[in-house]
């Protein structure tokens, strides 16, 4: 089994995949990889190997081996070349089996080629205090961007960084970086206490999940720290609202808030990853709250930067509805 799995990762690893999903049926079980936006077909396994399979990959990821019904989710240290987290996540299914999906994870951060066309965001990181937020769904890049503008901020403004994350999933040499474990009382409200007396320049979190979050992210924001974030919506007229609803209010948004994106990361037709996004400024934030919740006339959203890279042939009309 040891090899089986080393042989699957290794060609994963090679092949850029993202995640490898494991799909049972009655007999066989589909094995597929997530290659940027494809959901490609790599091979079919016998359904008792894969039961085996299964069973070391649980057992790598420190999971209960005998425990078919509940879902559950480890972590596995990989080597080859470099450094991996494997995320290796199960589910059970109707049929009484039980699928399973590993997502693959750099362990130390590198720079990415899709985030090149940033620049112009670097300079947010100058600022002594606020929020910066990224929004955006699942697979949008809104990790790596952020982790980007945070090493810039390491490597050229020297600044004391530190972040809070759940779990910590992407090493950054020079970096404090802690990782919640509620067992060991390793949690938001402590650990934010903690590193407020740690006189952090920048304050990164990984997400915020619900209202105590938002709110101690909101606080430190406006405590003199400059902190960054992410948020799931599907735009950023969305992620205001989800502040909204979490308790924040109008008045902390538009006082902590100094940039919001909301992004994807689009396929184009040559098979390339390229960044894109919508931004919101302080300005805009404040326009959307005095004007009946709406954005003023020139904001340029995702689907104004999609329709112009469909113009000039970078994607096509079909795919601007999958980004959307």
């Amino acid at each position: 089994m040891k090899q089986l799995f080393r042989n699957i990762i290794n060609k994963a690893i090679e092949q850029e995949a993202s995640d490898i999903h494991f799909i049972p049926s009655e007999q066989e079980v589909a094995l597929k990889f997530r290659v940027n936006d494809q959901f490609i077909d790599v091979e079919t396994i016998q359904l008792q190997l894969y039961k085996k399979l299964l069973t070391f990959m649980k057992y790598q990821a420190g999971l209960d081996v005998s425990n078919h019904n509940s879902a559950q989710s480890g972590r596995h240290l990989y080597k080859l070349k470099q450094l991996y987290f494997l995320r290796i996540s199960t589910l059970p299914l109707s049929l009484g089996n039980e699928s399973c999906v590993i997502r693959i994870i750099p362990q130390y951060f590198q720079k990415q080629s899709q985030v090149n066309n940033i620049d112009n965001l670097y300079r947010l990181m100058n600022k002594k205090q606020g929020l910066i937020l990224f929004s955006g769904p699942t697979g949008s890049g809104k990790s790596t961007l952020m982790y980007n503008m945070v090493l810039y901020a390491k490597e050229h403004l020297n600044l004391n960084i530190i972040t809070v994350e759940d779990p910590v999933e992407r090493l950054v040499k020079g970096i404090t970086q802690i990782s919640i474990n509620e067992k060991a009382g390793i949690n938001y409200a402590s650990s934010f206490k903690a590193i407020l007396r740690c006189d952090p320049d920048v304050i990164l979190i990984g997400e915020i999940r619900d209202a105590s979050i938002a709110k101690y992210v909101i606080q430190a924001s406006l405590s003199g720290h400059l902190v960054l974030s992410t948020l799931h919506s599907s735009d950023c007229k969305g992620a205001l609202l989800r502040l909204l609803e979490m308790g924040i209010s109008k008045q902390e948004i538009c006082q902590s808030i100094i940039s919001m994106l909301s992004q994807r990361l689009v396929t184009t037709s040559d098979q390339q990853r390229k960044l894109i996004y919508e931004h919101l400024t302080k300005n805009d934030i404040k326009y959307f709250f005095d004007n009946g919740l709406s954005l003023p006339n020139d904001f340029q959203n995702l689907t104004y930067y999609l329709k112009q890279m469909s113009k000039e042939g970078v994607i096509c009309e079909s795919t601007i509805e999958r980004y959307l």
